[in-house]
């Protein structure tokens, strides 16, 4: 486990760097920099290390499409919607791929430890509401995609009669960023919250 504490730690240090080198908002590091300390505080626990490694994996991805969208993508798309469907789209899948990895958690713990390490097989009080806010996210991340689309109607074949009713439906784009942080905030503070209450059991247990 030792050398999952120093992939994650890494990981940690790396996402922060990705994220303030590609200029993005102030929230990407500033989630960046908390799941650092968190992969930190963690490094006894190997139950609270696994599942904050998980975010901490996921955001470091999402640091990557990001950069890649940005400078990939964007520079040869003019279009507001395809920039849009590449963005949300993108935004989903990781938010899907968070939700397999915490669903799917103990298969991911037997992967990463062999099976050499039985708390990762523990309960973690964290898990139902982290599993319940990621769910959020993908809601949030999937109706912003879906609102990108019935905003351009026009654009798949829709008269323009019709489809300039939705031309206003901005909701999702114009909250999006507050939409995504509040749920992600919230899942940092539960995987200290996790951290917090398994410390505090441990001498009890032993």
């Amino acid at each position: 486990m030792r050398s999952l504490f120093n992939l994650s730690l890494l990981t940690s240090i790396f996402a922060v760097v990705l994220a303030s080198f590609i200029g993005a908002t102030l929230f990407n590091p500033i989630v960046c920099s908390f799941l650092f300390l968190l992969v930190f505080l963690s490094r006894d626990d190997h139950n609270s290390l696994l599942l904050t490694v998980i975010f901490a994996m996921v955001f470091v991805l999402d640091s990557f499409s990001i950069i890649g969208i940005k400078y990939l993508i964007f520079p040869y798309v003019t279009s507001n919607f395809i920039q849009n469907v590449y963005a949300f789209g993108s935004q989903l899948i990781l938010s899907i791929f968070l939700l397999i990895l915490l669903k799917y958690r103990m298969t991911v713990a037997v992967f990463l430890t062999r099976g050499k390490s039985a708390s990762v097989f523990e309960k973690n009080y964290a898990e139902g509401p982290l599993y319940l806010l990621v769910i959020i996210l993908v809601l949030v991340d999937f109706f912003a995609l879906i609102e990108n689309f019935i905003r351009n109607l026009d654009r798949m074949g829709v008269s323009e009669e019709v489809a300039k009713a939705f031309w206003e439906w901005t909701f999702f784009y114009d909250y999006f960023e507050y939409l995504k942080a509040v749920p992600i905030f919230l899942c940092i503070a539960l995987l200290y919250v996790g951290l917090v209450v398994r410390t505090k059991r441990k001498p009890i247990q032993n």
